[in-house]
């Protein structure tokens, strides 16, 4: 019985012996995991040209660094064109596989929410400090059924620039742009030397750009895209066949070449600071120059360049198009406060200032509208753009509006190909579109 006794103590001795050996370097390994930093990926989605300038997204990833630098972050940055990002996102999360941050098209909004595509951010974004100062009524547009779903990276309004240079060849003088249809119609026509350069340029193609040109003709002829009740096609009333009639004429004219229909309509957009086109309709002015023209300066720009409210329809109202995008968290994302938090930093107040004198958008924070001022410094013509602010109208936040504005796509391209008269063009695209709505 002693020796069994005595055997359980040297048993008992050499187990609390090799623990206490043990130990230190468990301890030893632990603290070094613990020394590690963590290691996150944050995929972003968004459009190509976001990640031209610092802001939003150097900005945004420098600062989360710093915030966190027990973090390790790898960015998986990812940049598309305006159909390859929504065509991405969708593939990429209905294979469980979403990014972390997506920008998204005011329009997808409805679409992405129905489907379950998108976080409620409700709470997160009420506890913003800079919550309060985006302006009201977008604020309001950032939900979907009373709840939010990101913040506004921009938005814009569309107005006219126009080739000096092209207008004084045409005996025109520069600093007065057209102002209605008419004048539009004639100035295109005078200025034009085919196949050297054209008057106006407006895109045809199948690409969203095209609806959006079109749109900003049909409100300001009185018409509407669709009734008030969103139940039905609105867009192929008198004022939208004498608006899709009035670009047809243009092309019938030789004022705008029939190639509008194909490419891209960044190319039309370029023409203006190529010598290609003396007018067209656009969103950004000066930071698209600045891409295209070296070392051109905000006073060189006034001296080449010019930028007007679009013209109205004779007897009509000014009126622009007004759409921009929402940073949102995808579901499915295995970092979502890290994701917010870098959403509210790509575009937060600061960095929103930076992307949007960059390229000439339009803020959506009250205290941004108030640095007027600064906006001048770097855009000479952001007078113009803030004037169009009360005359911008939107599309649908629906989500049947993709397929809707693709009916009308089509109806404008049949209509400048001539495989279609204006009025049969948009009665069968609003055929399409109710049979959508009806669904």
């Amino acid at each position: 019985m002693v020796n069994f006794k005595k055997s359980t103590k040297i048993i008992l001795a050499m187990v609390i012996l090799v623990i206490l050996c043990i130990l230190p370097v468990f301890s030893v390994g632990q603290q070094e995991k613990a020394g590690e930093a963590k290691e996150v990926t944050l995929t972003i989605f968004a459009r190509a040209y976001t990640w031209n300038q610092d802001a939003p997204w150097e900005v945004g990833k420098n600062e989360i660094q710093k915030r966190h630098p027990d973090i390790k972050f790898t960015f998986n940055e990812e940049g598309f064109g305006w159909s390859d990002l929504r065509s991405k996102f969708l593939t990429t999360t209905a294979g469980g596989n979403p990014p972390d941050v997506v920008q998204v098209d005011i329009i997808w909004l409805g679409e992405y929410v129905e489907g379950g595509l998108l976080t409620d951010v409700t709470a997160k974004a009420q506890g913003w400090s800079e919550w309060p100062d985006v302006v009201a009524n977008f604020r309001e547009a950032t939900k979907w059924k009373g709840k939010i779903y990101g913040t506004w990276l921009n938005t814009d309004v569309r107005i006219m620039a126009y080739n000096k240079k092209l207008f004084r060849n045409a005996g025109l003088d520069p600093n007065k742009p057209p102002t209605d249809w008419n004048e539009l119609a004639a100035y295109a026509k005078k200025i034009s030397n085919p196949p050297a350069y054209y008057g106006f340029g407006f895109p045809a193609m199948k690409q969203e750009a095209t609806s959006m040109r079109l749109f900003a003709f049909l409100y300001s002829a009185g018409g509407q895209i669709l009734t008030n009740d969103l139940k039905k096609a609105a867009f192929n009333s008198d004022a939208g066949v004498k608006s899709l009639q009035f670009l047809v004429d243009m092309v019938k004219s030789g004022a705008t070449p029939k190639s509008i229909v194909s490419g891209n309509y960044g190319d039309i957009d370029n023409g203006v600071f190529q010598d290609k086109f003396a007018m067209s309709f656009m969103t950004k002015t000066l930071g698209l120059a600045k891409k295209l023209i070296k070392d051109i300066t905000p006073e060189k720009f006034k001296e080449q360049f010019g930028v007007a409210p679009i013209p109205k329809a004779p007897g009509g109202k000014p009126a622009t198009m007004s759409g921009g995008y929402l940073l949102s968290v995808p579901k499915g994302s295995k970092n979502t406060d890290l994701a917010w938090e870098l959403i509210t930093i790509a575009a937060g107040a600061e960095s929103q200032f930076q992307y949007t004198t960059a390229r000439g958008y339009v803020p959506t924070f009250s205290s941004l509208a108030r640095r007027a001022d600064d906006y001048y410094k770097t855009d000479p013509y952001f007078n113009v753009i803030l004037s169009q602010v009360p005359n911008a109208h939107f599309r649908p936040s629906i989500p049947q509006y993709t397929e809707i504005s693709a009916a009308i796509q089509d109806a404008v391209q049949a209509a400048v190909l001539g495989q279609a008269d204006a009025k049969t063009a948009l009665d069968t695209a609003a055929k399409k579109v109710n049979q959508l709505l009806a669904q």
